[in-house]
């Protein structure tokens, strides 16, 4: 299935720097497969664990990695856009500046919580310094994840009014139990559901996979849902 300006949001692509793929030639096959489906850019966003690794270290890490990459890109690839996943922990706020951790120009960056958070006072006031003391926007990671945001949906509204957009892994509008799947409808009807991504992580239990979910969301809410997710994933990308 060819889907109209796909861009990745998602992805654990870069070789060698997390769980994600091994080696350039995963790399390579998961972009290949991207690409076929319609991807026009790819965001990358390997995990920063910013309760066990420094900045500049993660920084190096990544840089090094898609150096790499880059190098044995063929023609006609999409854009690979450099970003991270971000564990969001008291020592992110340790650093003076988070720039290189945004997604391009955008100004905004992929933000994870443990999964058993109940997104508090205290990570409502991270997630407020985050924006307003270091100009970093962010998106929060795969919200279908946190039981908190999903049966609360006043609870992820507060979240949205600071300035957060939700992602949602494409994965889950099939493969999510029930419950998940028809809250998450409810919210991408709603508006509060802005980016899909794979959060793909190698080519077999966790692939670059978009085409199931696609079609779910164009069955429950029309063609139009899609067109406005890969929208706003373009706009993360200029």
């Amino acid at each position: 299935m060819l889907i109209n300006n796909l861009a990745e949001t998602h992805c654990h692509i870069l070789p060698g720097i997390d769980d994600g793929a091994p080696d350039v030639e995963t790399s390579l096959e998961m972009i290949k497969r991207l690409h076929l489906q319609g991807a026009k850019a790819i965001i990358l966003t390997p995990h920063y664990y910013s309760d066990s690794i420094s900045l500049n270290d993660f920084l190096e890490r990544r840089d090094k990695a898609y150096n790499k990459l880059m190098q044995a890109l063929p023609p006609g690839s999409p854009k690979l856009i450099p970003a991270a996943e971000v564990y969001i922990s008291r020592y992110l706020f340790s650093n003076e500046n988070l720039e290189r951790l945004a997604i391009g120009n955008s100004g905004y960056a992929l933000i994870e919580h443990p999964f058993s958070s109940d997104f508090s006072d205290e990570e409502y006031d991270r997630l407020l310094n985050l924006n307003y003391e270091y100009g970093l926007k962010p998106i929060l990671a795969h919200i279908e994840r946190y039981s908190a945001l999903m049966e609360n949906e006043d609870l992820l509204d507060e979240y949205l009014a600071i300035g957060c957009l939700a992602q949602v892994n494409i994965g889950s509008f099939v493969n999510a139990p029930r419950h998940i799947r028809k809250r998450l409808i409810k919210y991408l009807e709603t508006g509060r559901v802005h980016l899909i991504g794979s959060d793909c992580h190698n080519l077999t239990s966790r692939p670059p996979e978009y085409e199931k979910g696609i079609k779910e969301i164009i069955k429950k809410c029309g063609a139009e849902a899609v067109d406005i997710l890969e929208e706003n994933a373009l706009t993360l990308t200029k």
